[in-house]
């Protein structure tokens, strides 16, 4: 079925203006900002690279076409990163399935976040506060008043929040998340609070197109699960907290991922073991032999909703 019995991961860096140091100081990148750390991609716009053993140096991609085949039919379903927010970011939305496939050629982008620290005072985004819309929401981007109706969620280290596409939202400052989404990058900017990029210019925005797929109906009004674990039509996943030993399945046809969030402690899976700190990714792929995990460690495990 498979050769190794997982890979671990490299991250590729992203650099936006809003991002901070957690990164930097977690993953020693040398860049400053870092804002994300995409730690399992084989997207595009920055794959994840296997960081030891006889596939060192690939990217997931090239991996997954030399072990499975069958990717060269199927893209890869999932992409796994970290947002440190220094800054709040951009007002945003994406798109479903449908649009992004027309106009992006890409998947549509479906998201969930968990909060793994969150400052005092942060917040997030998601939604309208009640029934919006588009020319409603035309006219607060113009006004800058954007924010007024928007659904505001304080944060909680543990917190769950599941962003459909389609649902408006932004991640204020003082949040460091790790994002589990569709594979996709298709983000439409909606309000941006007038900042400039790197080039001294106003960053774009994307008004036409958020307009065009934003869900103005109320946000229901849920609370952030808190029972770390979650599940949508793409995907799911757990929060693990690990005092010992614990043992997971693999007997399902689909592969895992497992994310370090916090401690330390070791992987094992087919007679082979690696170790566990924070910020370590892994690939696990679909096979009959359960993985174990021991030590004093938090894992989020996630599994796509399909092979």
């Amino acid at each position: 079925m498979y050769s190794e019995p997982f890979v671990k991961l490299r991250p590729v860096f992203k650099d936006y203006l809003w991002g901070g140091t957690k990164l930097k100081a977690l993953y020693g990148a040398d860049m400053t900002p870092v804002a994300e750390a995409w730690l399992l991609s084989a997207h595009k716009d920055g794959e994840s690279v296997i960081a030891e053993g006889r596939y060192a140096g690939l990217t997931l991609r090239e991996y997954l076409k030399a072990e499975e085949k069958k990717r060269d039919e199927a893209p890869f379903p999932i992409l796994i990163k970290m947002i440190d927010a220094a800054q709040k970011l951009s007002v945003q939305v994406h798109p479903d399935n449908e649009y992004a496939r027309v106009h992006e050629h890409d998947s549509g982008k479906s998201e969930m976040w968990i909060v793994l620290e969150a400052e005092p005072g942060a917040f997030l985004y998601v939604g309208f506060q009640q029934d919006a819309t588009r020319e409603e929401v035309r006219r607060r981007v113009e006004d800058g008043t954007i924010e007024d109706i928007l659904h505001k969620i304080p944060t909680r280290t543990g917190d769950i929040v599941y962003i459909p596409a389609g649902t408006v939202h932004a991640i204020g400052a003082g949040n460091l998340i790790l994002e589990v989404q569709q594979s996709s990058n298709a983000t439409y900017r909606l309000y941006d609070f007038k900042r400039r990029g790197a080039d001294g210019k106003l960053r774009p925005l994307h008004l036409d197109k958020a307009l065009d797929v934003l869900n103005y109906h109320a946000y229901p009004g849920t609370s952030p699960s808190a029972d770390r674990s979650a599940k949508c039509e793409y995907f799911s996943l757990q929060w693990l907290r690990v005092n010992g030993s614990l043992t997971f399945p693999m007997a399902d046809g689909r592969f895992a991922s497992v994310v370090c969030v916090d401690g330390e402690g070791s992987l094992t899976r087919d007679g082979k073991q690696t170790s566990l700190k924070r910020g370590d990714s892994l690939y696990l792929p679909a096979g009959e032999t359960p993985a174990e995990i021991t030590g004093s460690t938090d894992v989020i495990v996630t599994r796509a909703a399909s092979v």
